[in-house]
């Protein structure tokens, strides 16, 4: 990233854009400044995508504040703060109107992003791997998934065709990464996330950031008018440490989650806290051919916890044994029966 002073006209979105996220960064808001600062985001979408960019410029301002013009421009806020004892909240707005180049000099960065090419990668069940887009982004690909990008002027965007994947996002302001899965989209700037789809339910769990999710609104043709039964389109935006599971258009559930335990794959382990066995198994079968069943229905019900390791079916299969949570059968196709101790 190459930071340099460039002139821009005055631009009052951006300003105020400013203003807010300075003192956000200050922990300058009221509970009522809080809401007041959701309704601006709120107000279009050109209100989040500005916000958006100065977040970036903001994260990258340690490498700014070395620069003489920047230090200038702090101090003569300063100095307008001694003169007229301006408020915090005055001081926000000075301030980011200097930096924004109000009648001056502004700074913005200057990047260089690649566009995504039209692609596809795929992992086998059992496999993980981890690709580096054009742009930067990372995507980790767990067992049996396909991911595809398609390029595109003025977004990255992104196919999950089926399994998991977690994403790590380069900033790119201008650019925004869409990913859609299970015909919803997930819209990140710069963020961690991962996103999972199991026959039509989605799910996403964000580890740092924001994103947006959004559903798709009913296709129909340019003649026909919205039916009163069409459900309208869902969106939530979530912040870190969340969890969004939809399971279709009208059910949509946003929890707070362990990001650490759901995103374990990634360090090649499988966390369970107080879980099913009929989950778990089906969790742990995800990872190999070799699959595991149950022979008695309401083995399904019993709670455990534990680390295992992804495809590993057999030692998890002899750890139950070894538990006394139930015995083993053995069947020459490979598959690993559980029957219930009696």
């Amino acid at each position: 990233m190459i930071f340099q002073p460039k002139t821009r006209p005055t631009d009052p979105i951006r300003e105020e854009a400013m203003a807010w996220h300075v003192r956000q960064e200050a922990a300058d808001l009221s509970p009522a400044d809080e809401m007041a600062l959701a309704a601006w985001l709120d107000h279009s979408p050109e209100h989040r995508a500005v916000y958006a960019e100065v977040d970036e410029f903001w994260a990258a301002a340690g490498d700014l504040a070395g620069h003489p013009l920047y230090a200038q421009t702090r101090e003569q806020a300063a100095a307008a703060v001694a003169r007229t004892r301006l408020t915090r909240r005055a001081l926000a707005a000075s301030f980011a109107a200097a930096l924004l180049g109000v009648g001056g000099t502004a700074f913005y960065v200057q990047t260089a992003p690649q566009p995504l090419a039209t692609q596809a990668f795929q992992t086998a069940v059992g496999q993980r791997a981890t690709v580096t887009l054009p742009d930067g982004s990372q995507v980790t690909l767990n067992t049996d998934t396909v991911v595809r990008t398609t390029a595109d002027e003025d977004r990255r965007l992104v196919y999950l065709d089926k399994g998991q994947a977690f994403f790590k996002v380069a900033r790119d302001s201008r650019h925004p990464f869409v990913v859609t899965a299970a015909g919803r989209t997930v819209t990140a700037l710069g963020t961690a996330f991962d996103v999972r789809v199991d026959q039509g339910e989605l799910k996403v769990v964000l580890v740092e950031g924001k994103v947006r999710v959004e559903s798709a609104a009913p296709a129909r043709s340019a003649k026909s008018a919205a039916s009163v039964t069409d459900p309208p389109p869902m969106a939530t935006d979530m912040s870190a440490g969340s969890q969004l599971v939809a399971v279709d258009d009208t059910d949509w559930r946003l929890t707070a989650t362990n990001t650490d335990r759901e995103t374990s794959w990634l360090k090649g382990q499988l966390v369970f806290d107080d879980e099913a066995l009929g989950d778990i198994v089906a969790e742990m079968n995800r990872y190999s051919n070799r699959k595991i069943t149950l022979a008695d229905g309401g083995l399904a019900a019993h709670r455990l916890s534990g680390n295992f390791t992804p495809g590993d079916v057999h030692g998890f299969a002899r750890m139950l044994r070894a538990g006394g949570v139930a015995s083993l059968r053995e069947h020459p196709s490979g598959e690993i029966e559980i029957v219930a101790e009696h």
